[in-house]
């Protein structure tokens, strides 16, 4: 299998490409951070922030900005950052994809806020629906994270729109790490409908998974709001340098987020926020012959933090391996390992 000659990423990853000289397209772009000019950054975001505090002020509106918050260390160094590095009032809004936490996961969603002061509101959906939306996003895409994304994307923008709150913090821009080509690394990406359909549906439609004996309208909270509303949806990623090791020492001495092993993986504090992700892990393996430690070894390497040699010592340890969350999963989802590997697989032969 082909990989990039400079990180470890394979040819099997979708719209990934290679240069002449063998390095993918990811490395290409995360180049381009060595020309960005982070001050005149950090002026146009504070020129930002000022505005949505004055705007929150003239409404008489208590919150200034919206942070999606899923207890995770992006999410949590994003709540951290609004408001102890740049003095914003947020509003947290969590979408809950509704597997059961562990005490760590659970501790970092629901007292994190709290030691902000942040107001938070969290949305769950019922497990049957969710198990029939597991089901069908596997049979679609091969990958049963379908209603956790959508509802990630889509329930801070009902907030924003019924709350008024245009101003929303994201975290790194999806440039940084896929490859898509929507957007370049350089842009300074925003999110708005159309940005939420190319990143975050990436091409499988509400219609496409409405699993049977349900309704179109009870796929509405993960459908984009109807209607005009103003939204500032900036990513922090493209005004500060985005180092997730660095942020972990924050939160964790600063918040006391807690860390924990998870499989699949050699780092303590990488989606610690959900229980199947190694399931998810799985699937992406299937499906691309590669899964989570080849991701994280490729930011490693181009963060100068592990040799390409080690990367691919580390994959052969971790990569490919059925995690035992997958009983977990389906006992708790119902869905047997059978319908659970035939799916996946035949999505891929459905989408190519």
């Amino acid at each position: 299998m082909k990989r990039c000659t400079k990180c470890v990423m394979p040819e099997t990853w979708p719209g990934i490409s290679f240069d002449e000289e063998g390095i993918c397209s990811i490395c290409r772009e995360n180049e381009k951070e060595i020309d960005f000019d982070w001050n005149k950054r950090q002026e146009i975001l504070k020129e930002i922030l000022k505005k949505y505090k004055n705007h929150a002020k003239e409404k008489g509106n208590k919150y200034d900005c919206l942070v999606g918050y899923s207890g995770g260390k992006d999410s949590a160094y994003i709540l951290w950052a609004a408001v102890k590095k740049y003095g914003m009032t947020p509003l947290v809004a969590t979408f809950d994809h509704s597997f059961k936490l562990s005490e760590d996961a659970e501790h970092n969603l629901m007292e994190i806020p709290k030691k902000l002061n942040c107001d938070h509101i969290r949305f769950t959906i019922g497990n049957d629906f969710r198990n029939a939306l597991c089901k069908k996003g596997i049979e679609v895409m091969g990958d049963f994270c379908w209603h956790c994304h959508n509802g990630v994307g889509t329930l801070p923008a009902r907030i924003s729109m019924q709350w008024d709150i245009p101003l929303q913090i994201w975290g790194e821009p999806s440039a940084k790490y896929q490859t898509y080509g929507a957007y370049s690394y350089d842009d300074l990406e925003e999110q708005d409908e159309e940005h939420y359909k190319k990143v975050f549906q990436a091409g499988i439609t509400p219609e496409m998974v409405l699993p049977e004996g349900y309704e179109f309208r009870d796929l509405l909270p993960f459908m984009w709001p109807q209607g005009d509303f103003e939204l500032k949806a900036i990513y922090l990623g493209n005004f500060e340098p985005w180092d997730q090791r660095e942020h972990v020492d924050i939160i964790t001495k600063e918040l006391g987020w807690r860390t924990a092993k998870v499989e699949g993986t050699y780092v303590n504090w990488d989606k610690v926020d959900c229980p199947y992700e190694p399931v998810r892990d799985w699937q992406k393996w299937m499906k691309f012959k590669f899964a989570r430690t080849t991701f994280q070894a490729s930011k490693d390497i181009r963060e100068g933090r592990i040799t390409r040699e080690a990367a691919l010592k580390l994959i052969e340890k971790y990569d490919g391996n059925r995690p035992r969350a997958l009983d977990a999963f389906i006992k708790e989802t119902k869905i047997s390992e059978e319908d659970f590997n035939r799916l996946t697989k035949e999505s891929m032969k459905k989408r190519k």
